[in-house]
Parts: C-alpha cells; structure tokens; sequence
C-alpha cells in the first residue's frame, strides 16, 4: 500500500492522519493501515469501541477536531465523506500543504494490492453478505482479506489484512464510493433511493451509479445480481463479464425452495442452481433477508470452486456481524435484540423477521439517522412500523446535515397513531427510554432496538436495568 499511496503524491509516505476516525469503515482503514507499516493518527468527535480498539493498538485519537489536532510529522491525511472543508483538522491539513484523500479513495488503493476483489453492494444487506462471503473464504480455508461496516467474531474486527489473494470489501454507494475499488467479482443485493441528500437526481441516478459499478468487473469477473429486482436487472444490462441472478422466484439462475423457520426464527431451505438441486443450508440467523444474503455468498463460493460440503457447514456456523438482529439478553422471558436498520425498507424487515420469533407482544425502538432520510422515506418510515405493537422513537441523529426540512420525530409518532393506532410516543433521553420500557415490559415480549448510530447503548442498557429488577 505504501507503494501506491506514495506513487499517488509523489512523496515518501510514513505518517498518516484520519478525520474521522471512529466511523467502522475510517477505524478499519487505519488498523489496515497500520499492518502496512504507517504510522497513525486520527481525531473524532466522540469515542467508540472502534476508537478504544485503535487506542489499544497504541494510535493517538483526538476526541474533538481542534486546529491542533495534525501533528506537524504527518505526511498524509485520510478525511470521510461526513467531513468538510471548513473541519479544523481539514484547514490544518490545508494550512500544512498536506496531501489529502478521501476514505472511498484511500480504499480503493487498498484494492489494488489484491489479486481479487470481492465487492458486496447493494442499499441494504451489504454488511451481512459481506460477512458472509469472508467466513465462507476464511472457512474454506482462503485466508481472505477484508473491509466491512460490521464487526465479526471470526476476524476480531471489521478489517484485516491478511493474504493478498482475496479482499472483501462493503461497496457503499453513497458519494459514488463504490467506483473507487478495482474489483472482479460484484453483488448487487437491492437497489432502492436512499442518500437523496447526494442522489438528488432520484432512482435514475442511483441506478445509473450501480451501473458503473458493475461496468468496472473485467471480462473473467462475475456479477452476482438480486433477479427479484427491475431495477437489479436494469443496471446488469450491458457488462463485459456474465451476470447470475439469484431471488425467491425460479426464474432467476439460483433460488431457494421449502423455506421452514424455526420457532426462534431461524431458516432453513434447499437451494436450487437452475433446476438442478445444490444443497440442503441452515441458518442460526433469523429472516427471508438473510435466506437471500446467504444465496448471494453461495454463488460466490460456487464460482470460486469452494466445495459445496464447506458452503453449508460455513452458513450453519455464521453467526452474523455485529449490530445485525444481535441478541443483547434474555431476562425474565423478556428478550432484547439490536440491530442497525436505518432505512425503512431494513426496519420493515427485520420487524418482519422478528414476526417468526415466539413472543407476546413487540416493542421497537427507532432512532432515525438524518433528517433528509426521514423527510424523503417518511411514509415508508410509518408502514415499517405497522406489525409492532408498541413504539418508542429516539430524536432524529444527523451529523452530517441540519434540519433544513423542518422534521421530527414527533412527526413520525403522530402518522403512526393516526394511521396504525399503535400507540407511539418519542423520548429523548437513554436513561429515559430504559426507565419507560422497565415499568412495562412483559414476560416473553420481544424488543427491538434499531438504528445505525448511538441507539444501541439502549440495549445494553436495558439488560443491565432488567437484570438489576429480576436478578436482585
């Protein structure tokens, strides 16, 4: 990597500099960055496991950007898209003559030291195929690389440098990310809007940047594509390498049949290759989503000649990245799990998925990331919420915008006891959302804690408080 990123500035690299460096995908990049040799350094607003981590490995992180974070030895700075120009670590770099380059671009670099790049996008269910296709790698005994939004169990992380065969990487679509990597084998799990706030021009500009994506894959690549999906379909058209769909449907080049839950959720299904049967797979995590995320990273076990005897045992035994449907506690019959849903097409499914879980009565807790999100999806945001049977939402998170569109969550708690009588209310403060479920919650009702930000602590949080109340 130090031969690239120096090719790239035409300078010795030694020292580099992350803006952000707390994000999943930023604090990767920088634990990668430090088993290439540099040395590193960062600055974030708040600190994170991810942080305490890079902290743990001896990196200096900055909580708060301040003009005097970048030391003057630094060489490089590596800046997310949620930073902008007027940062004060940003105008230091500036003031300093620094070369910058932003994270989708420092990634793409990465790419180039691998002879295969395994690229997962999609707007929702990258994270877990992602996972999926590196434990399948790593169970097949391929030593893969990787760089994902989620924490796995297998790899001590979400990133790690490991052999230069084989790199897995979540190809966000988001400022046009996914352009950036050199990859030779592509997923496209959905495509719907999302990111508006970037993709102003609507659907038609996503799609035609999904297209690009595919339009990068070489001619001995392969495109694995959702073919449940118009859209999918759309965008596949046209590429220099072939294209297998996958869907629930036969029609597609790979489906699956006789999808059985059990009473916890959890799927089983054979799989078909056209007409021909595959193979008998079992899933320990829950919901039709994952049935689907998992036939993505089967096709691409299938294409790299990866047993299909390894492709069953490496499902059976995943257990899913961190923040995906995650079990946080049981506690009195009263089950708690998180997950990092954030659009409302993932809210509506993982609520869904949680619908083949035994219970009594369904508590989510939501708060919504961004207020162009919520403004542009707001009725989607309602419907998702239409099987629960208590909602809790926390105050929109945004940092990387203001409220220009006037929105709050009260907005969204009113339209959803309009439309679904499901009785809603929107409550600031952790402590407080803790407080109001413990003085409720029932023997056997499920909750659901979703989002892609702080939420999460909610849930950590409750188990600790239910178990203080039970246990004592």
């Amino acid at each position: 990597m130090k031969a690239q990123l120096e090719k790239k500035f035409n300078k010795p690299i030694h020292k580099l500099f992350f803006i952000g460096i707390g994000g999943s995908s930023m604090s990767g990049l920088a634990s990668m960055s430090l088993s290439q040799g540099f040395a590193v350094e960062g600055s974030d607003m708040i600190t994170s496991a991810y942080v305490e981590k890079l902290e743990g490995l001896g990196v200096i992180v900055h909580i708060g950007h301040d003009y005097e974070n970048i030391p003057a030895d630094t060489d490089c700075v590596v800046y997310s898209a949620a930073i902008h120009e007027n940062n004060p670590d940003m105008i230091k770099a500036t003031d300093l003559g620094l070369p910058k380059i932003e994270r989708s671009n420092f990634l793409g670099l990465f790419s180039h030291i691998f002879d295969k790049t395994i690229a997962v996008s999609g707007t929702h269910g990258k994270t877990t195929t992602s996972s999926m296709v590196a434990c399948l790698l790593q169970f097949a005994k391929l030593d893969p690389s990787l760089s994902i939004g989620g924490s796995l169990s297998e790899f001590g992380g979400n990133a790690v440098v490991a052999s230069k065969d084989f790199f897995v990487v979540e190809a966000c679509e988001y400022v046009d990310s996914f352009l950036k990597t050199s990859h030779s084998i592509g997923i496209i799990t959905n495509i719907e809007e999302d990111h508006l706030d970037y993709f102003t021009g609507g659907l038609p500009q996503i799609k035609e940047s999904f297209h690009k994506f595919g339009m990068i894959l070489p001619s001995t690549g392969l495109m694995i594509a959702y073919g449940d999906s118009q859209d999918v379909l759309d965008v596949v058209k046209d590429l220099a390498c072939p294209v297998v769909t996958y869907g629930l449907t036969p029609r597609n080049d790979w489906h699956p049949e006789n999808i059985e839950y059990d009473k916890i959720g959890k799927p089983s299904f054979d799989v078909f290759k056209g007409k021909d049967f595959y193979g008998h797979y079992e899933l320990i995590i829950p919901g039709e989503h994952n049935v689907l995320d998992a036939l993505s990273a089967i096709i691409c076990g299938d294409f790299l000649k990866i047993p299909i005897e390894t492709s069953i045992s490496a499902m059976a035994r995943f257990t899913g990245a961190k923040r995906r449907f995650e079990f946080r506690g049981e506690v009195n019959g009263i089950n708690v799990y998180e997950d990092y849903a954030h659009h409302p097409t993932e809210l509506k499914v993982v609520v869904d998925a949680c619908l083949n879980y035994e219970h009594h009565k369904l508590w989510v807790v939501f708060q919504p990331h961004t207020y162009s999100r919520t403004f542009f999806f707001f009725d989607n945001f309602v419907d998702a919420f239409a099987k629960a049977d208590y909602v809790i939402l926390n105050d929109i998170y945004s940092d990387r915008e203001g409220n220009d569109w006037n929105i709050y969550s009260e907005d969204l708690q009113k339209a959803i006891e309009e439309k679904y009588s499901i009785p809603t209310v929107t409550i600031s403060a952790f402590e407080d959302i803790v407080n109001y479920l413990t003085e409720r919650l029932c023997p056997n009702d499920l909750v659901l804690v979703a989002g892609s930000q702080t939420i999460n602590h909610v849930a950590f949080d409750l188990v600790k408080r239910l178990k203080e109340i039970h246990n004592s």
